[in-house]
């Protein structure tokens, strides 16, 4: 009996609880043990051992199911290499979503200000089109245009965090492809945003926003695959339109509001009806 003890003992040295223990007989993954005359479960090395593989596979996050096919095929060592496998894939794919919290946390403390209501959350989109583009990018241009980015950056945030109309996210991506796979229209594009730059200090009555305006879709017609994205396929449809004016103006000043509806005019683009 030296070799044996009791469950209150069983429960002591293995650090668990009484509760846990019978909860593992009962789902059968810790073997019942034998019982003494008297009726009292005894417990002895097999199931020492068999309690300490259980808490080893619970500490790598191993769900009791799993440790359960495990432990019931211990001759098998592709059953366990599978299951490590599995959960490792789990854990990479949980690392990298904690990599972009963790950097996005960084840009909102970065930050001038982390007013909950001045707050800019990173976009998925854009940052996803930022990668696509960021080699073709000048980086001349890139810091000229810092506040044309940011103000861009909360637009698609807008974009994003609503479910305006169908998803259009493909859509921009696929622009952001083409582009980089046509860098002398990208550079025309960059150097036409270099000019936009000058709507936010316009006055909402300078004629410069309507040629703006008129140059961009002329521009947008002139590349029949930017034609199609933007005035001929759907994903850009915006339910609520006057709601999305209303929130955009929180980004855009008004000479910029009145280029985004000039240049929707001459692109001939209508949008969805309000529901």
């Amino acid at each position: 009996m030296d070799n044996q003890i009791k469950i209150n003992d069983f429960v002591k040295l293995t650090r668990s609880t009484l509760k846990t223990v019978l909860y593992y007989h009962k789902i059968g993954l810790l073997q019942e043990p034998k019982r003494s005359s008297s009726g009292y479960r005894l417990y002895g090395a097999e199931e020492l051992a068999q309690m300490r593989m259980i808490q080893h596979f619970k500490k790598l996050g191993l769900n009791l199911k799993q440790i359960k096919e495990i432990l019931g095929d211990t001759k098998s060592k592709s059953n366990l290499t599978e299951v490590l496998k599995s959960l490792q894939h789990e854990l990479l794919e949980e690392k990298k979503n904690i990599e972009i919290q963790l950097s996005k946390i960084d840009v909102l403390l970065n930050q001038e200000t982390v007013l909950l209501e001045k707050a800019s959350f990173e976009p998925e989109a854009f940052q996803t089109i930022t990668e696509i583009l960021g080699s073709a990018q000048d980086k001349n241009h890139v810091q000229a245009s810092s506040e044309l980015l940011e103000q861009r950056r909360n637009v698609f945030g807008i974009l994003e965090d609503f479910q305006w109309g169908e998803d259009y996210k493909e859509n921009f991506i696929a622009i952001a492809e083409y582009f980089k796979l046509h860098p002398e229209q990208y550079k025309v594009a960059l150097e036409f945003g270099k000019r936009l730059t000058k709507l936010k200090e316009m006055s909402e009555e300078d004629p410069e926003i309507e040629i703006l305006a008129r140059e961009g879709a002329e521009f947008i017609k002139s590349i029949p695959f930017l034609k199609e994205m933007l005035c001929d396929k759907s994903g850009f449809g915006i339910s609520y339109e006057n709601l999305f004016n209303e929130m955009a103006k929180e980004v855009l000043s008004p000479a910029q509001m009145k280029h985004k509806y000039l240049i929707q005019k001459y692109l001939n683009y209508q949008p969805s009806s309000e529901t």
